[in-house]
């Protein structure tokens, strides 16, 4: 369990609560391959609008191997077919919510609907319906802020065990995910206070080393041939480089080098830039745009549990 939690942990990513940052409450859409009644078409439709229940009402849809997880289970109460022209059908879908911990299969909440919708294809009046689910409605309000609270309670109660996942992945070598793991405490929990200094150290520790490595890929690949290929493969890898890393300075000069050299090659203003510090932004928003893009680009490898909830 605790290499899965680990491997989970890893691929969190930013969201936002509200009109302000809460680091960082994830919540993804999770629509089961077997669900039933659920046309195949309308599926990507189906997790594109429980995404946009959960943002609207305050949390950002994280779709990125996420802990928790909203998912629907949908049954067709009626169906009918109308004899116009062209043929109309009718469908009425009890829909139910549930938002729950997907790894250790607790469920936190759960609201029922009941939609309509109406169109020349089931596929279509599907969708229709679907739209009904309207994300200001009261009762769908209410749910969702029953699963955050469920969510917040979660690092309330186990801040100490994350802080020892986040502590061993860090021993070990695997800084980036022992950042995200850190990453994942909501502000509005009570843990967040009690983790930031770490998570600090861990995010600079990460940058620290990125640059390091990144420095010396670009070094390699600008020694071996300075043409407008190389400078081009050097500048790109160069222009990822966190400004507060320690190395930041060496990548600088590297890159003004570059940069003159490619200006003579051209003769024409070169496009790659470094990234520039931003004073107004905290080093958790820097922090999680890094965590964000590495989240992307990891393999979904999370397995559900919501055995019981429907």
């Amino acid at each position: 369990m605790k290499k899965v939690l680990a491997i989970l942990f890893c691929l969190a990513s930013i969201v936002t609560f509200g009109q302000n940052k809460d680091y960082a409450i994830n919540l993804g859409a999770y629509v089961p391959d077997q669900i039933e009644n659920v046309p195949a078409s309308a599926k990507k439709m189906l997790i594109n609008k429980l995404g946009q229940l959960v943002t609207a009402n305050g949390i950002s849809d994280n779709q990125y191997n996420s802990r928790f997880i909203i998912t629907p289970n949908i049954v067709v109460a009626t169906k009918e077919i109308m004899p116009t022209s062209p043929v109309k059908v009718v469908l009425v879908l009890d829909v139910t919510l549930y938002i729950g911990d997907g790894i250790a299969g607790t469920l936190y909440a759960s609201e029922s609907f009941n939609v309509k919708g109406v169109g020349t294809t089931e596929t279509k009046a599907y969708m229709q319906a679907l739209k009904g689910l309207k994300p200001k409605n009261e009762a769908m309000q209410s749910f969702i802020s029953r699963g955050k609270d469920k969510i917040i309670d979660y690092y309330n109660s186990n801040c100490e065990q994350i802080t020892k996942e986040s502590q061993v992945l860090e021993n070990s070598g695997q800084v980036e995910e022992a950042l995200a793991i850190m990453l994942s405490i909501p502000a509005s929990s009570s843990c967040f206070d009690k983790s930031k200094s770490k998570t600090k150290a861990l995010y600079l520790k990460a940058v620290n080393r990125d640059c390091k490595l990144r420095l010396n890929e670009a070094e390699a690949i600008w020694s071996a041939n300075q043409d407008i290929e190389a400078a081009n493969e050097a500048a790109r890898i160069l222009s990822s480089v966190q400004p507060e890393a320690d190395c930041f300075s060496k990548v600088k000069a590297l890159f003004s080098k570059i940069e003159a050299r490619a200006k003579d090659l051209q003769d024409r203003d070169w496009n790659y830039k470094l990234k520039v510090l931003d004073a107004t932004k905290s080093y958790y928003d820097s922090a999680f745009e890094v965590s964000m893009a590495r989240a992307k680009n990891q393999p979904s490898t999370v397995m559900y549990n919501v055995r019981g909830w429907y």
